[in-house]
Protein backbone atom coordinates (compact mmCIF):
# COMPACT_ATOMS: atom_id res chain seq x y z
CA UNK A 1 0.00 0.00 0.00
CA UNK A 2 1.42 3.46 -0.55
CA UNK A 3 2.09 5.51 2.18
CA UNK A 4 0.68 8.71 2.83
CA UNK A 5 2.73 11.18 0.78
CA UNK A 6 2.44 9.06 -2.37
CA UNK A 7 -1.26 8.88 -1.52
CA UNK A 8 -1.13 12.57 -1.02
CA UNK A 9 0.72 13.17 -4.26
CA UNK A 10 -1.74 11.02 -5.78
CA UNK A 11 -4.92 12.64 -4.64
CA UNK A 12 -3.42 15.97 -5.77
CA UNK A 13 -2.43 14.82 -9.15
CA UNK A 14 -5.98 13.41 -9.36
CA UNK A 15 -7.93 16.77 -8.43
CA UNK A 16 -5.93 18.84 -10.51
CA UNK A 17 -6.47 16.76 -13.97
CA UNK A 18 -10.37 16.84 -13.26
CA UNK A 19 -9.64 20.28 -12.71
CA UNK A 20 -8.27 21.02 -15.84
CA UNK A 21 -10.99 18.70 -17.97
CA UNK A 22 -13.37 21.11 -16.13
CA UNK A 23 -11.69 24.25 -17.32
CA UNK A 24 -11.48 23.56 -20.82
CA UNK A 25 -15.33 21.65 -20.99
CA UNK A 26 -15.95 25.25 -19.37
CA UNK A 27 -13.96 27.63 -21.73
CA UNK A 28 -16.53 28.51 -24.17
CA UNK A 29 -18.99 29.28 -20.91
CA UNK A 30 -16.91 31.55 -19.26
CA UNK A 31 -16.11 33.45 -22.48
CA UNK A 32 -19.82 33.30 -23.12
CA UNK A 33 -21.04 34.83 -19.28
CA UNK A 34 -18.18 37.47 -20.45
CA UNK A 35 -19.64 38.62 -23.48
CA UNK A 36 -23.30 38.58 -22.00
CA UNK A 37 -22.82 40.53 -19.02
CA UNK A 38 -23.35 44.13 -18.16
CA UNK A 39 -22.46 47.08 -20.68
CA UNK A 40 -18.99 48.86 -19.58
CA UNK A 41 -19.56 51.22 -17.30
CA UNK A 42 -19.16 54.99 -17.96
CA UNK A 43 -15.58 57.09 -17.15
CA UNK A 44 -15.90 57.79 -13.02
CA UNK A 45 -15.35 60.87 -11.15
CA UNK A 46 -15.79 61.38 -7.61
CA UNK A 47 -14.24 62.72 -4.13
CA UNK A 48 -13.12 61.16 -1.34
CA UNK A 49 -13.20 63.35 0.88
CA UNK A 50 -11.16 63.84 4.67
CA UNK A 51 -8.98 60.76 4.40
CA UNK A 52 -5.78 59.96 5.93
CA UNK A 53 -3.36 58.77 3.41
CA UNK A 54 -0.83 56.07 4.39
CA UNK A 55 1.84 56.79 2.83
CA UNK A 56 3.66 53.20 2.00
CA UNK A 57 7.00 54.87 0.83
CA UNK A 58 7.63 57.03 3.65
CA UNK A 59 5.90 55.78 6.09
CA UNK A 60 3.86 58.53 7.47
CA UNK A 61 0.14 59.25 7.73
CA UNK A 62 -0.84 62.25 6.14
CA UNK A 63 -4.06 63.31 7.49
CA UNK A 64 -7.50 64.89 5.97
CA UNK A 65 -7.00 64.81 2.64
CA UNK A 66 -9.21 65.02 -0.57
CA UNK A 67 -8.60 62.40 -3.27
CA UNK A 68 -10.25 63.39 -6.82
CA UNK A 69 -11.00 59.95 -8.94
CA UNK A 70 -11.43 61.11 -12.59
CA UNK A 71 -11.54 57.34 -14.40
CA UNK A 72 -8.99 55.19 -13.36
CA UNK A 73 -6.96 57.18 -12.26
CA UNK A 74 -5.87 59.32 -9.34
CA UNK A 75 -6.27 63.01 -10.80
CA UNK A 76 -5.57 65.41 -7.69
CA UNK A 77 -4.91 65.14 -4.10
CA UNK A 78 -4.89 68.02 -1.49
CA UNK A 79 -5.89 69.39 1.58
CA UNK A 80 -9.33 68.87 2.37
CA UNK A 81 -11.68 70.54 1.57
CA UNK A 82 -10.83 70.60 -2.40
CA UNK A 83 -13.21 73.17 -4.02
CA UNK A 84 -14.40 71.62 -7.30
CA UNK A 85 -17.67 74.33 -8.68
CA UNK A 86 -19.18 70.70 -9.66
CA UNK A 87 -21.95 69.98 -8.00
CA UNK A 88 -22.27 66.54 -10.42
CA UNK A 89 -19.12 64.76 -8.75
CA UNK A 90 -20.29 62.58 -5.97
CA UNK A 91 -18.68 62.88 -2.63
CA UNK A 92 -17.39 59.75 -0.19
CA UNK A 93 -17.05 61.31 3.33
CA UNK A 94 -14.29 59.42 4.21
CA UNK A 95 -13.50 61.15 7.74
CA UNK A 96 -11.65 59.46 10.11
CA UNK A 97 -10.82 56.77 7.59
CA UNK A 98 -7.18 55.46 6.40
CA UNK A 99 -6.13 54.78 3.00
CA UNK A 100 -3.76 52.84 1.46
CA UNK A 101 -2.50 50.97 -2.14
CA UNK A 102 -4.69 48.30 -3.61
CA UNK A 103 -3.79 45.31 -2.36
CA UNK A 104 -1.88 42.54 -4.42
CA UNK A 105 -1.66 39.04 -4.13
CA UNK A 106 1.61 37.79 -5.89
CA UNK A 107 1.33 33.94 -5.56
CA UNK A 108 -2.52 32.76 -6.90
CA UNK A 109 -3.73 30.10 -8.99
CA UNK A 110 -7.34 29.83 -10.34
CA UNK A 111 -9.92 28.12 -12.37
CA UNK A 112 -12.86 30.44 -12.55
CA UNK A 113 -13.79 33.39 -13.18
CA UNK A 114 -16.53 33.40 -10.87
CA UNK A 115 -14.10 33.38 -8.01
CA UNK A 116 -12.08 36.24 -9.24
CA UNK A 117 -14.69 39.04 -7.82
CA UNK A 118 -13.74 38.13 -4.19
CA UNK A 119 -9.93 39.73 -4.39
CA UNK A 120 -11.64 43.37 -4.86
CA UNK A 121 -14.48 42.69 -2.59
CA UNK A 122 -11.52 42.11 0.03
CA UNK A 123 -9.41 45.17 -1.00
CA UNK A 124 -7.28 43.07 -3.73
CA UNK A 125 -6.64 45.15 -6.30
CA UNK A 126 -4.16 43.00 -8.24
CA UNK A 127 -3.12 38.78 -8.71
CA UNK A 128 -0.17 37.25 -10.03
CA UNK A 129 -1.11 34.49 -11.81
CA UNK A 130 1.52 31.78 -11.22
CA UNK A 131 -0.15 29.75 -13.64
CA UNK A 132 -1.04 31.54 -16.80
CA UNK A 133 -4.22 30.42 -19.68
CA UNK A 134 -5.44 31.91 -23.08
CA UNK A 135 -8.53 32.17 -21.46
CA UNK A 136 -7.59 34.12 -18.40
CA UNK A 137 -7.04 36.98 -21.08
CA UNK A 138 -9.85 37.20 -21.88
CA UNK A 139 -10.97 38.53 -18.21
CA UNK A 140 -8.48 40.81 -17.91
CA UNK A 141 -10.49 43.08 -20.96
CA UNK A 142 -13.58 41.89 -18.83
CA UNK A 143 -12.00 43.34 -15.72
CA UNK A 144 -10.52 46.29 -17.51
CA UNK A 145 -14.10 47.26 -19.03
CA UNK A 146 -15.90 46.97 -16.13
CA UNK A 147 -18.59 44.14 -17.52
CA UNK A 148 -17.18 41.65 -14.68
CA UNK A 149 -15.36 42.35 -11.25
CA UNK A 150 -11.82 41.25 -10.73
CA UNK A 151 -8.62 42.35 -10.26
CA UNK A 152 -5.93 43.89 -12.20
CA UNK A 153 -3.68 40.16 -13.46
CA UNK A 154 -0.14 39.77 -14.46
CA UNK A 155 0.45 36.01 -16.00
CA UNK A 156 2.99 33.44 -15.87
CA UNK A 157 3.63 31.26 -18.24
CA UNK A 158 2.47 27.67 -18.12
CA UNK A 159 4.76 25.68 -15.49
CA UNK A 160 8.08 24.54 -17.02
CA UNK A 161 9.06 21.54 -15.50
CA UNK A 162 11.68 18.29 -16.36
CA UNK A 163 10.58 15.28 -18.54
CA UNK A 164 8.46 13.74 -15.25
CA UNK A 165 6.45 16.99 -14.49
CA UNK A 166 4.95 17.21 -10.79
CA UNK A 167 1.65 18.59 -13.02
CA UNK A 168 0.03 17.61 -15.91
CA UNK A 169 -0.18 20.47 -18.36
CA UNK A 170 3.21 21.65 -17.71
CA UNK A 171 5.89 22.57 -20.75
CA UNK A 172 8.70 19.82 -20.49
CA UNK A 173 11.82 20.69 -20.56
CA UNK A 174 14.52 18.11 -20.17
CA UNK A 175 18.00 19.43 -21.53
CA UNK A 176 18.41 22.45 -23.70
CA UNK A 177 17.26 22.10 -26.86
CA UNK A 178 13.56 21.19 -24.97
CA UNK A 179 13.68 23.98 -22.73
CA UNK A 180 14.64 26.67 -25.59
CA UNK A 181 11.13 24.81 -27.39
CA UNK A 182 9.50 25.59 -24.01
CA UNK A 183 10.38 29.34 -23.97
CA UNK A 184 9.23 29.87 -27.46
CA UNK A 185 6.05 28.69 -26.40
CA UNK A 186 5.97 30.28 -23.23
CA UNK A 187 6.54 33.47 -25.27
CA UNK A 188 4.12 32.89 -28.49
CA UNK A 189 1.41 32.57 -25.66
CA UNK A 190 1.80 36.41 -24.73
CA UNK A 191 3.45 35.18 -21.01
CA UNK A 192 4.51 38.12 -18.82
CA UNK A 193 6.76 36.12 -17.40
CA UNK A 194 8.43 32.32 -17.29
CA UNK A 195 7.38 30.10 -14.40
CA UNK A 196 10.31 27.61 -13.82
CA UNK A 197 9.40 24.55 -11.32
CA UNK A 198 11.13 21.73 -9.03
CA UNK A 199 11.75 19.03 -11.25
CA UNK A 200 14.01 21.29 -13.97
CA UNK A 201 17.15 19.30 -15.25
CA UNK A 202 20.55 21.56 -13.99
CA UNK A 203 21.12 22.18 -18.13
CA UNK A 204 17.65 22.70 -18.76
CA UNK A 205 17.45 25.50 -15.82
CA UNK A 206 20.59 27.31 -17.09
CA UNK A 207 18.86 27.23 -20.80
CA UNK A 208 15.57 29.10 -19.77
CA UNK A 209 18.02 31.53 -17.60
CA UNK A 210 19.70 32.10 -20.78
CA UNK A 211 16.67 32.49 -23.12
CA UNK A 212 15.08 34.82 -20.42
CA UNK A 213 17.62 37.32 -20.83
CA UNK A 214 18.16 36.97 -24.87
CA UNK A 215 14.50 37.77 -24.89
CA UNK A 216 13.82 40.49 -22.11
CA UNK A 217 11.56 38.10 -20.07
CA UNK A 218 11.44 37.53 -16.48
CA UNK A 219 11.87 34.32 -15.01
CA UNK A 220 10.57 32.90 -11.98
CA UNK A 221 9.17 30.30 -9.73
CA UNK A 222 10.73 27.03 -7.63
CA UNK A 223 13.82 26.76 -7.22
CA UNK A 224 14.72 23.49 -8.94
CA UNK A 225 16.05 20.38 -6.73
CA UNK A 226 19.06 20.62 -9.11
CA UNK A 227 20.26 24.44 -8.63
CA UNK A 228 21.78 25.67 -5.65
CA UNK A 229 19.43 28.54 -4.44
CA UNK A 230 23.00 31.25 -4.86
CA UNK A 231 22.77 29.42 -8.45
CA UNK A 232 19.44 30.93 -9.24
CA UNK A 233 19.95 34.32 -7.76
CA UNK A 234 23.17 34.79 -9.87
CA UNK A 235 21.32 33.57 -13.13
CA UNK A 236 19.00 35.96 -12.41
CA UNK A 237 15.76 34.17 -11.03
CA UNK A 238 13.56 37.36 -10.49
CA UNK A 239 11.28 35.70 -7.48
CA UNK A 240 11.92 32.64 -5.37
CA UNK A 241 8.58 31.16 -4.14
CA UNK A 242 7.81 29.13 -0.80
CA UNK A 243 11.08 29.62 0.80
CA UNK A 244 12.55 26.73 -1.15
CA UNK A 245 16.47 25.73 -1.07
CA UNK A 246 16.94 28.11 1.60
CA UNK A 247 17.22 26.22 4.73
CA UNK A 248 19.16 23.68 2.79
CA UNK A 249 21.57 26.87 1.69
CA UNK A 250 22.08 28.13 5.13
CA UNK A 251 23.18 24.27 6.64
CA UNK A 252 26.42 23.12 7.56
CA UNK A 253 25.84 20.14 6.02
CA UNK A 254 24.74 21.51 2.70
CA UNK A 255 27.07 19.52 0.34
CA UNK A 256 26.17 15.87 1.82
CA UNK A 257 22.86 17.32 1.97
CA UNK A 258 22.27 18.43 -1.58
CA UNK A 259 24.22 15.36 -2.55
CA UNK A 260 21.40 13.30 -1.24
CA UNK A 261 18.73 15.63 -2.62
CA UNK A 262 20.08 16.06 -6.09
CA UNK A 263 20.42 11.99 -5.98
CA UNK A 264 16.60 11.71 -6.35
CA UNK A 265 16.72 12.82 -9.83
CA UNK A 266 17.64 10.32 -12.16
CA UNK A 267 19.07 11.49 -15.49
CA UNK A 268 16.09 11.00 -17.51
CA UNK A 269 14.20 13.29 -15.01
CA UNK A 270 12.41 10.75 -13.09
CA UNK A 271 11.62 11.25 -9.13
CA UNK A 272 13.37 8.39 -7.79
CA UNK A 273 10.78 6.74 -5.23
CA UNK A 274 12.89 7.33 -2.04
CA UNK A 275 11.77 10.82 -2.54
CA UNK A 276 8.59 9.73 -1.86
CA UNK A 277 9.45 8.26 1.65
CA UNK A 278 8.06 10.48 4.24
CA UNK A 279 10.78 8.75 6.90
CA UNK A 280 13.67 9.82 4.77
CA UNK A 281 12.30 13.42 4.04
CA UNK A 282 11.57 14.12 7.20
CA UNK A 283 15.30 12.75 8.73
CA UNK A 284 16.59 14.88 6.02
CA UNK A 285 14.61 17.99 7.10
CA UNK A 286 15.35 17.45 10.52
CA UNK A 287 19.17 17.46 9.56
CA UNK A 288 18.34 20.86 7.79
CA UNK A 289 17.06 21.88 11.34
CA UNK A 290 19.67 21.31 13.14
CA UNK A 291 22.57 22.63 11.24
CA UNK A 292 21.44 26.00 10.57
CA UNK A 293 24.78 27.90 10.55
CA UNK A 294 23.93 31.92 10.93
CA UNK A 295 27.01 33.18 9.10
CA UNK A 296 26.16 30.86 5.93
CA UNK A 297 22.46 32.53 6.02
CA UNK A 298 23.76 36.37 6.49
CA UNK A 299 25.93 35.58 3.28
CA UNK A 300 23.09 34.56 1.42
CA UNK A 301 20.82 36.59 2.53
CA UNK A 302 23.49 39.55 1.47
CA UNK A 303 23.47 38.00 -1.95
CA UNK A 304 19.50 37.84 -2.34
CA UNK A 305 19.57 41.78 -1.64
CA UNK A 306 22.32 42.47 -4.22
CA UNK A 307 20.79 40.70 -6.61
CA UNK A 308 17.23 42.00 -5.41
CA UNK A 309 16.17 38.02 -6.00
CA UNK A 310 12.83 38.78 -4.32
CA UNK A 311 11.31 35.87 -2.08
CA UNK A 312 7.61 35.27 -1.81
CA UNK A 313 7.16 32.75 0.86
CA UNK A 314 3.41 32.54 0.67
CA UNK A 315 3.19 31.64 4.54
CA UNK A 316 -0.28 30.85 4.14
CA UNK A 317 -0.14 28.03 2.35
CA UNK A 318 2.64 26.83 4.86
CA UNK A 319 0.92 27.73 8.13
CA UNK A 320 -2.28 25.43 6.45
CA UNK A 321 -0.05 22.26 5.68
CA UNK A 322 1.54 22.68 8.80
CA UNK A 323 -1.91 23.06 10.52
CA UNK A 324 -3.94 20.52 8.10
CA UNK A 325 -5.76 19.14 10.84
CA UNK A 326 -7.00 22.28 12.63
CA UNK A 327 -10.73 22.06 12.81
CA UNK A 328 -10.59 26.13 12.41
CA UNK A 329 -8.93 25.80 8.78
CA UNK A 330 -12.53 23.76 7.90
CA UNK A 331 -14.77 25.08 9.68
CA UNK A 332 -13.17 29.01 8.42
CA UNK A 333 -17.09 30.94 7.88
CA UNK A 334 -15.31 32.24 4.57
CA UNK A 335 -15.58 29.30 2.88
CA UNK A 336 -19.32 30.33 2.82
CA UNK A 337 -18.31 32.45 -0.04
CA UNK A 338 -16.40 30.25 -2.16
CA UNK A 339 -17.96 28.77 -5.74
CA UNK A 340 -18.80 24.56 -4.83
CA UNK A 341 -16.13 24.05 -7.30
CA UNK A 342 -13.47 26.27 -5.50
CA UNK A 343 -14.38 25.11 -1.90
CA UNK A 344 -14.04 21.40 -3.10
CA UNK A 345 -10.95 22.21 -4.06
CA UNK A 346 -9.09 24.26 -1.15
CA UNK A 347 -11.48 22.54 1.24
CA UNK A 348 -12.25 18.83 0.21
CA UNK A 349 -14.69 16.54 2.71
CA UNK A 350 -12.07 13.68 2.44
CA UNK A 351 -8.81 14.95 2.68
CA UNK A 352 -5.81 12.31 2.73
CA UNK A 353 -3.17 15.41 3.67
CA UNK A 354 -4.10 14.69 7.55
CA UNK A 355 -1.21 13.97 9.50
CA UNK A 356 -0.46 11.94 12.62
CA UNK A 357 0.42 14.61 15.55
CA UNK A 358 4.12 13.54 15.46
CA UNK A 359 4.01 14.76 11.57
CA UNK A 360 2.02 17.85 12.84
CA UNK A 361 4.21 18.52 15.42
CA UNK A 362 7.10 18.35 13.08
CA UNK A 363 5.41 20.44 10.68
CA UNK A 364 4.84 23.17 13.51
CA UNK A 365 7.99 23.19 13.97
CA UNK A 366 9.18 23.81 10.46
CA UNK A 367 6.82 26.28 9.73
CA UNK A 368 7.96 28.11 13.42
CA UNK A 369 11.57 28.20 11.79
CA UNK A 370 10.35 29.81 8.43
CA UNK A 371 8.47 32.16 9.91
CA UNK A 372 11.76 33.13 11.84
CA UNK A 373 13.76 33.29 8.14
CA UNK A 374 11.27 35.48 7.35
CA UNK A 375 11.62 38.23 9.95
CA UNK A 376 15.46 37.54 9.11
CA UNK A 377 15.41 38.34 5.35
CA UNK A 378 13.45 41.54 6.21
CA UNK A 379 15.88 42.77 8.45
CA UNK A 380 18.79 41.83 6.28
CA UNK A 381 17.25 43.69 3.22
CA UNK A 382 15.79 40.68 1.23
CA UNK A 383 13.08 41.89 -0.76
CA UNK A 384 9.67 40.19 0.24
CA UNK A 385 6.59 39.91 -1.43
CA UNK A 386 3.00 38.85 0.23
CA UNK A 387 1.38 35.93 -1.83
CA UNK A 388 -0.85 33.45 -0.16
CA UNK A 389 -0.97 30.39 -2.98
CA UNK A 390 -4.54 30.65 -3.72
CA UNK A 391 -6.25 27.78 -4.57
CA UNK A 392 -4.11 25.48 -2.26
CA UNK A 393 -6.00 24.26 0.75
CA UNK A 394 -7.42 26.78 2.79
CA UNK A 395 -6.17 29.61 1.04
CA UNK A 396 -9.30 31.63 -0.18
CA UNK A 397 -9.44 34.29 -2.86
CA UNK A 398 -9.19 37.84 -1.52
CA UNK A 399 -9.85 36.70 2.28
CA UNK A 400 -6.21 34.91 2.51
CA UNK A 401 -4.21 37.67 1.63
CA UNK A 402 -5.16 39.59 4.97
CA UNK A 403 -3.86 36.20 6.73
CA UNK A 404 -0.68 36.54 4.72
CA UNK A 405 -0.05 39.96 6.29
CA UNK A 406 -1.17 38.81 9.45
CA UNK A 407 1.59 35.99 9.56
CA UNK A 408 4.13 38.40 7.55
CA UNK A 409 3.82 40.78 10.81
CA UNK A 410 4.13 37.76 13.41
CA UNK A 411 7.13 36.67 10.95
CA UNK A 412 8.85 40.24 13.07
CA UNK A 413 7.79 43.01 10.15
CA UNK A 414 6.24 45.78 11.22
CA UNK A 415 2.78 46.55 10.22
CA UNK A 416 4.25 49.48 7.54
CA UNK A 417 6.64 46.76 6.11
CA UNK A 418 4.24 44.01 6.01
CA UNK A 419 1.69 46.36 4.00
CA UNK A 420 4.56 47.64 1.69
CA UNK A 421 4.89 43.53 0.29
CA UNK A 422 1.33 43.83 -0.96
CA UNK A 423 1.60 47.39 -2.64
CA UNK A 424 4.83 48.95 -3.39
CA UNK A 425 6.54 46.06 -3.36
CA UNK A 426 4.89 44.64 -6.23
CA UNK A 427 5.16 47.90 -8.38
CA UNK A 428 9.04 48.06 -7.74
CA UNK A 429 9.18 44.59 -8.94
CA UNK A 430 6.84 45.15 -12.45
CA UNK A 431 9.12 48.97 -12.73
CA UNK A 432 5.67 51.00 -12.38
CA UNK A 433 6.57 52.92 -9.37
CA UNK A 434 5.19 55.90 -12.04
CA UNK A 435 1.95 54.55 -12.32
CA UNK A 436 1.09 51.99 -8.78
CA UNK A 437 1.84 51.14 -5.75
CA UNK A 438 1.31 54.24 -3.53
CA UNK A 439 -1.42 56.69 -3.42
CA UNK A 440 -0.16 59.85 -5.21
CA UNK A 441 -1.67 62.06 -8.44
CA UNK A 442 -1.24 60.51 -11.61
CA UNK A 443 -1.06 56.81 -10.48
CA UNK A 444 -3.39 54.19 -10.83
CA UNK A 445 -6.93 54.68 -8.85
CA UNK A 446 -6.68 50.94 -6.95
CA UNK A 447 -7.47 52.00 -3.04
CA UNK A 448 -8.68 50.26 -0.35
CA UNK A 449 -10.39 52.67 2.61
CA UNK A 450 -9.90 51.43 6.20
CA UNK A 451 -12.33 51.74 8.87
CA UNK A 452 -8.97 51.41 11.54
CA UNK A 453 -5.21 52.45 11.16
CA UNK A 454 -3.30 49.21 10.32
CA UNK A 455 -0.41 50.73 11.24
CA UNK A 456 -1.66 50.25 14.71
CA UNK A 457 -3.27 46.65 14.15
CA UNK A 458 -2.86 44.76 10.57
CA UNK A 459 -5.91 43.23 11.24
CA UNK A 460 -7.78 46.49 10.50
CA UNK A 461 -6.74 45.89 6.32
CA UNK A 462 -9.81 43.74 7.14
CA UNK A 463 -12.25 46.35 8.26
CA UNK A 464 -13.10 47.97 5.10
CA UNK A 465 -15.03 50.74 4.76
CA UNK A 466 -14.41 50.98 0.50
CA UNK A 467 -12.67 49.53 -2.58
CA UNK A 468 -11.70 51.64 -5.18
CA UNK A 469 -10.76 49.00 -7.98
CA UNK A 470 -9.80 50.46 -10.95
CA UNK A 471 -11.81 53.60 -10.79
CA UNK A 472 -14.70 52.19 -9.46
CA UNK A 473 -16.05 52.45 -6.32
CA UNK A 474 -17.09 49.89 -4.23
CA UNK A 475 -18.70 51.06 -1.11
CA UNK A 476 -19.44 49.38 2.55
CA UNK A 477 -23.26 48.74 1.19
CA UNK A 478 -22.15 47.36 -1.55
CA UNK A 479 -19.50 45.10 -0.86
CA UNK A 480 -21.74 43.65 2.19
CA UNK A 481 -24.32 43.43 -0.54
CA UNK A 482 -22.14 41.61 -3.16
CA UNK A 483 -20.77 39.25 -0.65
CA UNK A 484 -24.12 38.56 0.66
CA UNK A 485 -25.41 37.34 -2.61
CA UNK A 486 -22.50 35.54 -3.32
CA UNK A 487 -22.92 33.68 0.19
CA UNK A 488 -26.73 32.73 -0.55
CA UNK A 489 -25.62 32.28 -4.20
CA UNK A 490 -23.12 29.31 -3.00
CA UNK A 491 -25.60 28.12 0.18
CA UNK A 492 -27.92 27.32 -3.09
CA UNK A 493 -25.52 25.70 -5.36
CA UNK A 494 -24.16 23.33 -2.17
CA UNK A 495 -27.84 22.26 -1.47
CA UNK A 496 -28.53 21.06 -5.19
Amino acid sequence: MPDASTRQRNWVLRIVSSAFVWFVACLSCLDYSIAQSVVAQPATRFLIRGVNIIDVESGQTIANQDILIEGSTIAKIADSPLSLNDDSVEIVDAKGKFAIPGLWDMHIHTLELASMQLFPLNGVTGVRIMWGMPTQRGWESAFEERRHLGPRMVFASAIIDGPEPVWPGSLIAKDEETAKKAVDLAIAANADFLKVYSLLPRDAYFEIARQAKIHGIPFAGHVPLTVDIREASNAGQQTMEHLYEIMIACSREETELREMQSAVIEPSGRVRALYEDKEMRKAVSRRILDSFDKEKSAELFALLKKNESWQCPTLTVLHNLANINDRKLREDPRLDYLTPFFRSTVAPKNDPRNRTEEELKFAQLMFSRQMELVGEMHRAGVPLLAGTDCLNPFCLPGFSLHDELKLMVTSGLTPLDAIRTATINPARLFNETNVAGSVAPGKRADLVLLNADPLENIESTTKIFAVVNNGQLLSEKELKRRLDELKEKQAAALKQ
